[in-house]
């Protein structure tokens, strides 16, 4: 599959594993980041309750269990919106060949300016 890379004269085994592992190395950096963002919203999440009460008087119990299903829902819906940003921009990807079409099909041409 990876014959042409024989020319380059290098081993196509290495070659392939060095792609592979750069590939692993950007989506571990990439997942990695992401767990670390999961956890700030799930903390700022926690501390709703607490910042609520204190500072704008809601009427929110400030204990554990409250603290933990603000963390939970915070985080899951962080995950949410990312999976939903994540396939539009999937979706903006894909049909972005079409905006080639209608730019070119739909081209008005400018009426003409008057002359001095």
């Amino acid at each position: 599959m990876f014959e042409f890379l024989g020319a380059l004269g290098g081993d196509q085994n290495m070659l392939l594993f060095f792609a592979v592992f750069i590939i692993f190395t950007i989506l571990a950096y990439k997942l990695v980041k992401f767990v670390f963002k999961v956890l700030m919203i799930g903390l700022v999440a926690a501390l709703f309750p607490v910042i609520g009460s204190m500072f704008f008087g809601l009427n929110i119990a400030v204990n554990l269990s409250n603290m933990i299903w603000f963390a939970v829902t915070g985080m899951g819906l962080f995950i949410l919106y990312s999976a939903v940003r994540m396939g539009w921009k999937a979706i903006k990807l894909a049909l972005s060949p079409l905006k080639l079409f209608r730019r070119k099909g739909g081209k008005k041409e400018a009426p003409p300016q008057p002359q001095k």
